[in-house]
């Protein structure tokens, strides 16, 4: 390829570069609320301190089914969770595993499980109604929301015991970010949610790339450093998609559309050079010159 040919390829695709970069930026300026699927899981790390301890551990979150659970009279389309999570407290690791009812709104309804020590207590925690989140999520966008809390235990002998709170919780969408956890690197919108009366506080980084939140980050009232989390370890979400994949800061949709692009000009700008080297046609009535005549031999 002539010069002045690799310099218009050139030029154009990184007019091309600049012009969908441009365009990523806003193009994800509000992100649509996922849809789980059975099979669906998240597995995060866990770390936090408390009472001069630092605890870690895992949470599994499987997605099981869909079904209605009903909170107090009212039913409410769920997606049906098994929750596993492993505490490392010192030289104590401690399993727990239970059912979590998520809305279709994707804020949870119901939390149930037991607790084996000398005996069986069995903990259900479930909130009326359940909290909503604002979908799709703009960044600047606010809200509050409130729910009644009810937490109920059952002891091994058979005795039921129910606490009642209520739960207030403020609700802000932050500007779109990247988050590196260990599962990858995601373009994430920020939620921080902040309880009434308190001056903690926690931010959810959701992406539409896991379907979920890849990264949770617990403050405490001074805000300058996070208290503990949950970063993405691996995950499975079957409604991804190659047009939420980010791949390094444009969508992966992009990057295909500019390697076709660019496949395009490599080839025309091939057949234009093959097509300079080939031979012109000789003009109508042209032959080549024969050789002189010859006289006659001595």
């Amino acid at each position: 390829m002539h010069s002045s040919g690799r310099g218009f390829a050139v030029g154009v695709v990184i007019l091309l570069v600049l012009t969908f970069g441009f365009l990523a930026e806003p193009a994800r300026a509000a992100t649509n609320r996922p849809t789980w699927s059975t099979g669906d899981f998240w597995v995060y790390s866990y770390s936090a301190a408390a009472l001069n301890q630092t605890a870690s551990g895992s949470l599994r979150l499987d997605v099981v089914g869909t079904e209605s659970v009903t909170l107090n009279g009212t039913s409410y389309s769920a997606y049906k969770v098994q929750g596993t999570v492993s505490y490392e407290f010192g030289s104590l690791t401690t399993t727990f595993k239970g059912d979590l009812w998520y809305t279709t709104d994707l804020a949870i309804a119901e939390i149930s499980f037991v607790i084996t020590l000398s005996g069986s207590l069995a903990i259900t925690i479930w909130g009326n109604p359940p909290q909503h989140i604002n979908w799709p999520l703009t960044s600047g966008d606010s809200w509050a929301s409130s729910t009644d809390v009810t937490l109920k235990e059952i002891a091994p002998n058979g005795t039921a015991t129910s606490t009642y709170t209520k739960l207030s919780t403020t609700f802000s969408v932050l500007a779109d970010t990247s988050v590196t956890v260990p599962a990858g690197t995601f373009t994430a919108t920020p939620v921080k949610e902040t309880m009434a009366g308190s001056t903690s506080y926690t931010i959810n980084y959701w992406s539409p790339q896991a379907g979920n939140s890849v990264r949770n980050e617990a403050y405490n009232g001074g805000g300058s450093s996070p208290s503990g989390g949950y970063n993405l370890t691996d995950y499975k979400y079957q409604n991804g998609s190659f047009f939420t994949t980010v791949l390094i800061g444009l969508p992966l949709w992009i990057w295909l559309v500019l390697i076709v692009f660019i496949a395009a000009v490599v080839g025309v700008a091939v057949a234009m050079r093959r097509r300079r080297r080939r031979p012109a046609a000789p003009p109508p009535g042209w032959s080549p010159p024969q050789e002189p005549p010859m006289g006659p031999p001595p």
